[in-house]
């Protein structure tokens, strides 16, 4: 069985920024699983019961990811038996977020992307925007932006996880919700969670710092907070989860003191204010510290292979070439493994070769070759000033070729970068290496457009180039991409446009262009932009634009499932979906919907860059939340892989609640603002992760520049963007033996 321990900071900068609070007190302790490993350390197993904090987090800085859209959030803490120290999970950043409230002019068919707020009962009076006429929403219009403050764990009757919070606007302001209510939530592990909404108190005195227990004596939840005078105040409910859609309930009258409510500085999270304590079992903390902790590299082994004594001549070199492929087996810290590609001791190889082929392989012998586990630590920027990066692995008419194209994004500026100079950059190379700026990749670019070009309507294309991506479309490479236009002198709405006869954004659409092929069939050379086709915009069904709301569409991707085709992108802040015909790519076949809506202060105002991989039967959208900048974060929605699901619908996704990836250290760095990633593949077939993330230096904002890391999943399934090359793997297992029993 694994056991949970405490260990010191293996293969983590625990000191490079005290003040972002990762992992940062070089005398505590970090989180981990580890798979028991006597040999190699001593684990110190946890008593039956673990104590779990809640807090929120003093805001600071958005360059230390602690502004308020994700200091007022719930975080979660676990104690170390060892030290007594509160250790964070998810590197001290929010795991619950309160959900955006739809408007009440919002209709149920506009709302059905709203999945966190599925339950949610609808607040407000303010207009709703013309999204809503075509069933969708638009984010912070039709719904409101919310923060918490003072959370509080509890135990349901049936042994799930509840949590209850005072409810804020965005950035912890009173929204009125705190006069006689607090927000309900319910989580079965702590990892995901459903939010029912607001249980209404018969009071207009103010409900503060919220608390609820059941009391099994009585068979009823008692409920505990603070009016606006700092009285205490009780109520009592036989079922908390229909309160939250039921009529008010009674106050009782008073109360004790539900917990502590003084801001304490603690060593390892920083300024916090401190909610509850809670008791949880050792599988619930094993679960918590799996997805939230650190998963990092315990060992690498191969297995052994036999060599029959009695091959000879190129028989026995075709057998010692086939042990030349041989891979390595990862174990994590979770339990999770990973396959390698090892880079043998060629001479070794050799001399086994030439002892099997000329019959000096004796039965019952064991050879022995040594070799290095592979891996790939990618230069850091990849590629500078190179945003919304795609890296794509193809077969070039039977010859592996890797293809880099990207957004410039000169000094920030990716509508018009250049002093007008506006371009497509595509790299190409026999590796993803040889693609980076360090490898000469950015002098070797190609401009497959430059502005001024015309689209397939005659129109010129002046600016922004923007979020291209490679895919085989019909048998073909193509580019899916957001060009955009010079403005008109009014806007839509008739009033004076600013970008007026210069390039502007909100003239962009999705636009497809594609290589060339020969009588033959064989493809052209993709580095000759004369082998490109003039680019098409994509249109609805009725030939119509994407966007029914807006003019602008962009950040366009494929999903291939069940024998349907699909394209994801962004309009109206959110991610959309159709199906299309690969044999017409340029008009979809069904019309669009809404599927991700950004609903949380952490991705707030967009979901945008959606990008699909398939692993284990599910199908994992990576989208980007928040504006671009230092801000931005990476989310996730998932939907089930090769059933005929109809991805157009909703409420097939499963959409995470807090993000995927986010500003953080990597290999002892800040990265801030990373987002817009692509899955792809390198040399070895193991999945990596393109994305970009922004230039800051002392408050100034600088471009984004690519990024690339290899994909590991974790033992519960999910994807980890950020583990760091020593995580991956441990200097102390890369050098490795292959056993060859000779038979």
């Amino acid at each position: 069985m694994d056991e949970i321990v405490w260990q010191m900071g293996v293969g983590v900068d625990c000191c490079s920024r005290r003040d972002a609070h990762l992992y940062n007190d070089v005398i505590v302790s970090i989180l981990y699983i580890v798979v028991k490993d006597k040999s190699r350390r001593k684990a110190v197993t946890l008593s039956p019961a673990y104590s779990l904090l809640c807090y929120t987090r003093i805001p600071t800085t958005r360059d230390e990811a602690n502004n308020e859209d994700i200091a007022l959030s719930m975080h979660l803490a676990l104690r170390s038996q060892t030290t007594g120290e509160w250790m964070p999970l998810n590197e001290n950043y929010g795991i619950f977020f309160a959900a955006a409230v739809p408007r009440t002019g919002v209709t149920a068919a506009a709302r059905r992307a709203c999945t966190a707020a599925a339950r949610l009962a609808a607040e407000g009076d303010d207009p709703v925007s013309a999204a809503v006429a075509v069933d969708a929403v638009m984010p912070d219009v039709d719904t409101a932006l919310k923060s918490l403050k003072d959370p509080y764990l509890f135990r349901l009757r049936d042994g799930r996880f509840g949590i209850v919070a005072t409810r804020t606007a965005r950035g912890g302001e009173a929204d009125g919700s705190e006069r006689s209510s607090f927000l309900l939530a319910v989580s079965r592990d702590l990892r995901s969670y459903t939010q029912l909404g607001m249980v209404r108190l018969d009071t207009a005195a103010g409900v503060r710092r919220p608390a609820v227990d059941w009391d099994g004596s009585v068979e009823r939840y008692v409920i505990r907070w603070q009016d606006d005078e700092g009285a205490p105040r009780s109520a009592f409910a036989a079922d908390i989860l229909a309160a939250a859609s039921s009529e008010p309930l009674a106050v009782a009258g008073a109360a004790g003191e539900p917990y502590e409510t003084a801001a304490v500085r603690y060593p390892a999270l920083g300024p916090i204010v401190p909610g509850n304590v809670i008791d949880i079992t050792e599988a619930e903390a094993a679960a918590l510290i799996a997805r939230f902790g650190r998963v990092y590299n315990t060992g690498a082994s191969v297995r052994p292979f036999s060599l029959p004594a009695d091959l000879r001549d190129g028989e026995a070199r075709d057998a010692v070439r086939a042990l030349g492929h041989a891979t390595a087996t990862l174990s994590y810290s979770d339990g999770s493994t990973a396959n390698r590609a090892v880079d043998w001791n060629a001479d070794q190889l050799a001399a086994l070769a030439d002892d099997a082929a000329t019959g000096r392989l004796k039965p019952g012998e064991t050879r022995r070759i040594d070799g290095r586990v592979r891996q790939t630590v990618y230069p850091v920027p990849f590629a500078v000033e190179r945003a919304d990066p795609s890296v794509f692995a193809w077969n070039f008419n039977g010859e592996p070729l890797f293809l880099f194209i990207a957004t410039d994004d000169t000094d920030g500026n990716c509508i018009d970068p250049n002093d007008g100079r506006t371009h497509m950059p595509l790299r190409a190379a026999a590796s993803i290496i040889e693609l980076s700026d360090a490898a000469g990749g950015r002098e070797r670019e190609i401009d497959l457009l430059k502005r001024g070009d015309l689209n397939s309507e005659g129109r010129a294309m002046t600016g922004c180039f923007w979020a291209p991506e490679l895919h085989v479309i019909g048998g073909r490479l193509s580019v899916l991409f957001m060009p955009c236009f010079d403005g008109e002198p009014t806007d839509p709405d008739g009033s004076p446009n600013p970008a007026a006869g210069r390039p502007d954004m909100w003239t962009g659409s999705c636009h497809i262009m594609q290589l060339k092929q020969d009588a033959d069939g064989r493809d052209l050379d993709p580095r000759e932009k004369a082998n490109w086709d003039v680019p098409r915009p994509i249109l609805d069904p009725d030939g119509g634009p994407l966007n029914p709301v807006q003019r602008i569409s962009l950040d366009m991707t494929v999903i291939q499932d069940s024998g349907r085709w699909y394209y994801a992108w962004q309009q109206v802040g959110s991610v959309w979906i159709a199906s299309f015909d690969p044999a017409r790519p340029d008009r979809l076949t069904s019309k669009p919907r809404q599927i991700v809506v950004p609903e949380f202060a952490w991705d707030n105002l967009i979901a945008e860059g959606p990008n699909a991989v398939v692993h284990k039967g599910r199908i994992w959208l990576i989208y980007s939340g928040s504006l671009v900048g230092i801000d931005y974060t990476t989310g996730l929605a998932s939907a089930p892989a090769g059933q005929r699901a109809d991805l157009t619908d909703p409420a097939v996704w499963t959409k995470l609640d807090y993000p995927l990836q986010k500003s953080g250290v990597y290999n002892g760095e800040w990265q801030l603002g990373t987002g817009h990633g692509m899955w792809s593949r390198d040399e070895d077939g193991n999945l990596i992760y393109v994305f970009h993330n922004a230039e800051y230096d002392n408050g100034r904002y600088g471009g984004r520049d690519a990024q690339v890391r290899r994909v590991h999943w974790a033992a519960d399934g999910m994807p980890i963007l950020d583990m760091q090359a020593d995580e991956e793997l441990n200097p102390a297992y890369a050098c490795i033996t292959m056993e060859i029993a000779v038979r």
